[in-house]
């Protein structure tokens, strides 16, 4: 009996710990203000996809400011009124007549105008409270969802991919008036992001950058200027986030920043024009050893640049750029002194980014796959990557462009040439090809497994592999694998750092590591792989349109064709690999497939 009733009570326990039917919440253009105790002249409950009907109080109808889901129109009282597993559904924002700049329907984030709390301007109870607070947890079984309108019901969002991001119908929260962050995730778990815009309309000031310009940003206790600093920021203990067709951009600061401390999957996620770094990991705190990175379609373009706004140069919409020799920074993802478990990015696009596309040698990060991703003009290398013993690393049919003084010159589309040695105001990039200009930097360590494979490769940087071993002298057991990639080599006049002399396509930094190349087509190279043996060739690769062989001007590269031609080596002389069935552009791969990460077209 006394088994029995213990087994109720368990059971009884167990049903307790249940969350409750979730509730989903709406916030929509003609909802209303929001009810509670504190506030029992609000006119609507937020718990229905409805407008406010016009008369009454507590109404089943939808709020209509995304605020009101944690701050109920009185001063001081601040916290969220959703609780963990519940949706919110954000179809736009309505404006107070007192708000400034505002921009309806898209939903402020931050005081509605830059000099501070009054009656109708009671947002904030403190400068970090103005940013959408860390949502409610949710659990393995029933996640806490925030979604922008076209992620609610039949899914409509236009997929962040590529940029420029064209067809935008997503669900725009912007932050302002010196709010610090537009969304905290700090702590929070099991939490899903779609279907959401997270910017800022500022282009008249920078937090970061010597000299400022157009000029520093203005603060609170004075007066704000109309700016956020950083779009979302996390810590060490968040974990199982997903992020699906997110747009992050235009931020004085970081697009993402902080630590993670668990799962996150980013699925069509776009970070640009962020004035400092696109996601930078280091916040002072490590990352969990054990958190996990895995991502598909994310784009990184134009971190290290202020975004102008309004958005007049699509393309490139930089209104100024800094690079680490100008109070600057600019790497696409970014991590010092940390470890992560897993990083993965398929379908990536990294490009002209005023530092390194990744990651930072200092995060030691045990699996490693970069696979079907683009990497061009990055200013320092377009991969860096560091791991520990035992690891994993692939990087497969990915296009890469070593064109590091690129950004000297103006870029299509863009405003002005950010270089510094034109005197523009706004233009103050120098530090090209810093570290050595390697074009892809890396080093594991004892018994790791490194596959390079059906990579294309074009660059004019003095070293394209610039290899180490995390522990001197350690990595005869860990050779690392380069095969089927296609190199091509330039010099450049154009380049100071080229000096008219070939690429060099391997640099041991470290006498133990051992290099296996096989089946490789490099032309225009230094020091690279036997020709003739193990499958090897020298020869021109024949690409369609491919420029000649000194490149005198930055402009040579655009746009570059990465397919071969019809009379080209690389057709039909690669080594057929495992679970490699598809090009770079998802053809089939024939048995032997091409060198490299396209397949000639038939």
């Amino acid at each position: 009996m006394r088994l029995v009733c213990r087994t109720i009570l368990f059971l009884l326990l167990a049903v307790c710990a249940l969350p409750l039917s979730a509730t989903t919440w709406f916030v929509r253009p003609d909802g209303g203000t929001r009810y509670s105790a504190n506030a029992p002249k609000g006119q609507c409950n937020g718990k229905s996809d409805a407008a406010y009907p016009g008369r009454g109080t507590n109404q089943r109808c939808a709020f209509n400011d995304v605020r009101y889901m944690w701050m109920d129109g009185t001063y001081g009282n601040s916290k969220w009124v959703m609780e963990g597993g519940d949706t919110l559904v954000i179809r736009g924002c309505a404006a107070l007549p007192s708000q400034q700049n505002s921009d309806a329907p898209h939903c402020r984030i931050g005081w509605d105008k830059g000099t501070g709390n009054d009656a109708q301007n009671f947002w904030c109870a403190g400068v970090e409270s103005c940013s959408m607070p860390p949502p409610p947890s949710g659990t393995p079984s029933q996640h806490t969802r925030i979604l922008g309108a076209c992620a609610y019901g039949t899914y409509s969002c236009s997929p962040v991919v590529g940029y420029p991001y064209k067809n935008n119908n997503l669900t725009q929260l912007f932050g302002g008036f010196g709010v610090g962050v537009v969304m905290y995730l700090n702590g929070s778990s099991y939490v899903d992001l779609e279907g959401l815009e997270i910017t800022s309309h500022n282009g008249k000031c920078t937090r970061y950058g010597i000299p400022s310009y157009p000029k520093g940003c203005r603060v609170y206790p004075t007066v704000n200027d109309d700016f956020a600093n950083v779009g979302i920021s996390t810590s060490n203990k968040t974990s199982n986030i997903s992020l699906q067709d997110i747009y992050v951009h235009g931020f004085t600061g970081h697009g993402v920043y902080g630590a993670i401390g668990g799962p996150f999957k980013l699925t069509r996620v776009s970070i640009d024009f962020n004035a400092f770094a696109g996601w930078n990991f280091d916040d002072g705190t490590p990352d969990n050893p054990s958190s996990t990175l895995t991502q598909s379609y994310v784009t990184m373009v134009g971190n290290g640049c202020l975004e102008e706004y309004p958005i007049t140069h699509t393309q490139f919409p930089a209104k100024a750029c800094w690079d680490s020799e100008s109070g600057g920074f600019g790497d696409a993802w970014s991590g010092q002194n940390s470890r992560m478990a897993s990083f993965s990015c398929d379908h990536c696009m990294i490009e002209y980014n005023a530092k390194d596309g990744a990651m930072g040698p200092h995060t030691l990060i045990h699996n490693v796959s970069l696979t079907d991703s683009i990497w061009v003009g990055n200013m320092g290398q377009n991969w860096k990557w560091g791991q520990d013993a035992n690891s994993t690393f692939l990087a497969q049919n990915n296009l890469i462009i070593g064109n590091c003084t690129r950004m000297s010159q103006q870029l299509p589309g863009a405003a002005q040439n950010f270089s510094k040695s034109t005197g523009q105001g706004g233009s103050y990039l120098s530090n090209f090809c810093r570290a050595a200009g390697d074009t892809l930097a890396y080093f594991a360590d004892a018994g790791s497994t490194v596959n390079v494979v059906n990579n294309t490769i074009v660059t004019y940087q003095p070293t394209i592999f610039d290899l180490n071993c995390a522990t001197a002298n350690n990595c005869a057991t860990a050779p690392y694998h380069f095969t089927n990639n296609l190199i091509l080599g330039y010099t450049a006049s154009a380049s100071p750092y080229n000096r008219g002399e070939a690429p060099g396509l391997y640099y041991r930094a470290d006498n133990s590591v051992q290099i296996v190349g096989t089946h490789n087509l490099e032309y225009g190279i230094r020091n690279g792989d036997p020709c003739g043996r193990d499958g090897n060739i020298c020869a021109d690769p024949l690409l369609v349109d491919e420029p000649k062989q000194r490149l005198e001007n930055q402009t040579s590269l655009d746009n570059f064709n990465f397919h071969p031609s019809s009379a080209s080596p690389a057709s039909g002389h690669g080594k057929s690999l495992a679970g490699l069935s598809t090009d770079y552009y998802g053809r089939p791969r024939p048995n032997p497939p091409a060198i490299g990460a396209v397949e000639p077209a038939r």
